[in-house]
Order: structure tokens, then sequence, then C-alpha cells
């Protein structure tokens, strides 16, 4: 299947590229799940702190690259490509936020009980 993004640019895609970004994305998703339930707070930071350097990463690869376009245009491209990159920053963000909140629940109820154990003692 061929898909065009630009003149003259072409990605090719098969079901075997699709299989994969599939089995990457859900990984990545149960790794932050699985980090972002630890008792400490920093672990489920790795993965957006490591996707937004990649996306700055890329900002200056793409900003210092060679192009005939004006600065201008290749700026606002190379913002676009920063805010569109940085999607799975907030996904892993959101799903962060969410099990924190759940964990802090949790803790707040485990207190809730364990008060209520030692008043009926």
């Amino acid at each position: 299947m061929r898909y065009g993004i630009a003149t003259g640019v072409r990605i090719y895609l098969d079901a075997g590229d699709t299989v994969k970004f599939a089995v990457i994305a859900i990984a990545v998703i149960l790794l932050e799940v699985f980090l972002a339930r630890r008792e400490t707070w920093w672990p489920g930071l790795l993965l957006p702190a490591a996707s937004i350097l990649w996306a700055v990463a890329d900002l200056v690869i793409c900003l210092n690259s060679p192009s005939d376009a004006s600065f201008g245009v290749r700026f606002g491209a190379c913002l676009h490509l920063f805010f569109f990159q940085n999607i799975r920053t907030l996904v892993l963000l959101i799903l962060y936020a969410v099990c924190r909140e759940t964990r802090r629940r949790k803790g707040r109820r485990k207190q809730e009980i364990d008060r209520m154990h030692i008043d009926d003692i």
C-alpha cells in the first residue's frame, strides 16, 4: 500500500509493519502502567521524559537539516512535527496520572480501613 504525505515523499506500509507497531505500542503502554504503579513516583515519568527528549532531538535535527525552503517554512514544519510527536508524550502522561490517582485512592482507602480497625479495638 502506498501513502503520499507530500509531493515526492512516499511511505510504504504492509501488514507486518502494522503488527509490529501495535505490539510495540501495547508493550510501551503496559510498561508505563507498571512503572506508574510503583511506590515511588519517578519511575513512571521515565518514558514521558524519554519521549519528550526524543521529540526535542528530532526538532533540532529538523531545524539543522539542509533545505531549499525558507527558515519560516522549515520552522513551521519542524514545529508541527514536534507537536505531532508529543501526542505519545501526552498519552503517557495521562496514563501516569490515572495510575497515580488510582494508587493514591487505594492508599487512602487502606488508611481509612486501618483507622477503623484501630478504632474497633
